[in-house]
């Protein structure tokens, strides 16, 4: 597979002005990361996996269709509570690919929602791997600017070479806004056995960008409290791929005298009795102390026919390292759906 892919790949005139583009273009990114990446002052809520980049891919148009396992990645990871069924109409296909090491990394589609972004992408490799593998925390995608980020990652093997996964990661700025176009580099480097020590090691790289999807903001500002803990649901954003909730966690001191650390989550469903969210977060960053959290959670676009949004906050109050937690639930929050 991987010599046809190369095969293909070597048929294409690559013009010499976009190669030295694109070089210039990862060079800055990578320098600009190395600069951020122990400078980060954020908390992300529900990190799984990572990912990054640094040396130069080109874009295929016909990549899906030249890799048939590649053509609609995001169905592999549509679920009960996510469903990514507007994901392949509304985002933008990428179609980077590049090897090394006899192993094929591809980057399908991706959108940017405003807040959040969510990139589908798989691999091919020539090597031999019985289990699951992951990514390792440090070699996460990055988008240029950010000064932390949060999110998580899947990745799914669906035959004896082949894996597809999923990012979905919020990044965070200087002056807590969001620009209208990001810019997102990606360099594995490895891809590590969740069960043993082989690894699948190579010298990947990508740069690419993404324009912000337009989206219908609602103000909220409704506040509950329990506890020692105030909790703000400040907005709610529909766009075309997802549905965006904003909000700030304040907590008092004798909450964390008694916990390390307390984390929102959420379990979001709707008057028809869909369920958006069960028991999962998102990122943000935390100040004052740990004593203020602001994030951002996402869930998929709200089913047809519904009316009412009802979201009830869960903070996660722990010692962390496995020493114990405890749950506090907040009252519900109800949202009136605009027609």
């Amino acid at each position: 597979m991987n010599n046809k892919i190369n095969q293909e790949l070597q048929k294409i005139e690559i013009p010499k002005e976009l190669h030295k583009r694109s070089k210039l273009g990862v060079k800055k990114a990578k320098a600009e990361q190395q600069k951020r990446r122990f400078k980060n002052p954020f908390v992300a809520a529900a990190m799984i996996l990572g990912l990054t980049t640094t040396s130069v891919a080109f874009a295929f148009p016909s990549l899906a269709s030249q890799i048939p396992f590649m053509d609609n990645v995001i169905s592999f990871f549509n679920d009960e509570e996510r469903d990514y069924k507007d994901f392949e109409t509304f985002s933008t296909d990428i179609g980077l690919a590049q090897t090394s090491n006899g192993t094929t990394v591809m980057i399908d589609n991706a959108v940017y929602d405003g807040t959040n972004i969510t990139i589908s992408f798989a691999l091919e490799t020539e090597q031999e791997i019985e289990q699951e593998i992951e990514i390792s925390a440090m070699n996460r995608f990055d988008v240029v600017d950010a000064i932390g980020m949060g999110g998580s990652e899947k990745i799914t093997k669906i035959s004896d070479n082949r894996y597809v996964g999923l990012a979905s990661f919020t990044p965070h700025f200087k002056d807590e806004g969001y620009p209208e176009t990001v810019e997102i580099t990606w360099s594995p480097e490895a891809f590590n056995s969740t069960s043993n020590d082989s690894v699948v090691e190579g010298d990947w790289s990508f740069a690419f960008s993404l324009n912000r999807l337009e989206g219908d903001i609602q103000l909220l500002n409704k506040t509950v409290q329990k506890e020692n803990v105030s909790f703000t649901l400040q907005s709610i954003e529909f766009t075309d791929v997802s549905t965006v909730i904003s909000y700030e966690q304040v907590i008092k001191d004798e909450l964390l005298k008694e916990w390390e650390s307390v984390t929102p989550v959420f379990h979001v469903t709707d008057d028809l009795g869909n369920v958006y969210m069960n028991g999962t977060g998102g990122g943000g960053k935390t100040t004052n102390d740990y004593k203020t959290f602001k994030g951002t959670s996402d869930f998929g676009t709200i089913k047809e026919g519904a009316s009412k949004l009802i979201i009830q906050p869960i903070q996660i109050a722990s010692l962390n390292y496995g020493k114990g937690h405890t749950k506090i639930e907040l009252e519900t929050i109800v949202i009136d759906l605009k027609k």
